[in-house]
């Protein structure tokens, strides 16, 4: 199987239409049905169903099609890399975390990663969940960790779980529930719930309110803060429960009490997430760091 047979198939597929493929390709458009009437043969299925002008992917060839896709973007991405590390070029690292746990865990990770390859150069950025997946895809970061709520995962991305945490929630120390490790919902009843400009920690604000309501809490008012810190100062003036950002807990002031709600089972995963195949030597073993080994202690 060559790859060049696999470059035409893929054009195919992607016009369904072998003129407009064989434009794309620089050829002749005998010169592509033919490749491609051999490929199948050479395959011993059929790629396409062809019905006069008409042209469509069968089911094979369908999913024939989104491994080549993956096996060309390999062989191209092995190339490049192959030829930076013959040519001596610096190694780069760049990547990209939100949230306090993401913070927490990376850092512990890239110290380790900077121990063994001191040489090499590293960028970090902070932002949103929905802006580092965008950079990702983009190439603008190899790698991001970030809290996996509601990420839309494909299988063009290694996806590696780093940690996963239950939600917890905050309290005044001057409530009557203060100093409890577990509180029922039906004990919160009426209870002002505070969050920050229609977000709280890693999720989006529709998302929190589905939350708060399958907890049993969504009738309870809402009370909105401006930023962290202005809402760490309203629990503990006692004006409502909070949720604690992941990674969150270590950095709470003393006089505010921390409880998990009682059957809450939901979990915040904290994911990091590349590109396949990778698009970096140095990022790819930044990656297998991470997945070889625990979080070292920070």
């Amino acid at each position: 199987m060559s790859f060049r047979r696999m470059e035409y198939f893929l054009a195919v597929a992607k016009h369904l239409n072998f003129t407009k493929a064989a434009r794309e390709c620089y050829v002749a458009q005998a010169a592509i049905s033919q490749q491609v009437k051999q490929f199948e043969e050479e395959l011993g299925f059929k790629l396409f169903d062809r019905g006069g002008a008409s042209v469509k992917l069968t089911p094979a060839g369908a999913y024939f099609a989104r491994q080549c896709r993956s096996i060309l973007a390999q062989y191209n991405g092995a190339v490049k890399q192959a030829r930076a590390i013959a040519d001596g070029e610096k190694r780069v690292l760049r990547v990209g975390f939100h949230g306090l746990s993401a913070q927490k865990i990376f850092a512990g990770h890239l110290r380790r990663f900077r121990e063994t390859y001191p040489e090499t150069s590293v960028t970090i950025r902070e932002g949103s969940q929905a802006s580092l997946m965008e950079e990702l895809r983009q190439g603008e970061v190899d790698v991001i960790v970030v809290p996996d709520s509601g990420l839309v995962l494909d299988e063009g991305l290694d996806v590696l779980e780093l940690a996963s945490t239950r939600s917890k929630f905050m309290i005044g120390a001057g409530s009557p529930l203060a100093g409890r490790p577990v509180i029922s919902a039906a004990e919160l009843t009426g209870q002002p719930i505070l969050r920050i400009n229609g977000k709280e920690g890693a999720f989006p604000s529709r998302q929190r309110t589905d939350y708060y309501t399958r907890l049993g809490l969504g009738e309870n008012p809402v009370h909105w803060a401006k930023n962290y810190f202005e809402l760490l100062l309203m629990v503990e003036a006692g004006m409502g429960i909070a949720a604690i950002p992941s990674g969150g807990e270590e950095q709470l002031p003393e006089d505010v009490s921390i409880f998990e709600l009682e059957g809450d089972a939901f979990r915040i995963n904290t994911v990091a997430l590349r590109l396949v195949p990778p698009v970096s030597v140095t990022a790819d073993d930044f990656f297998q760091m991470m997945r070889q080994g625990e979080n070292p202690a920070l």
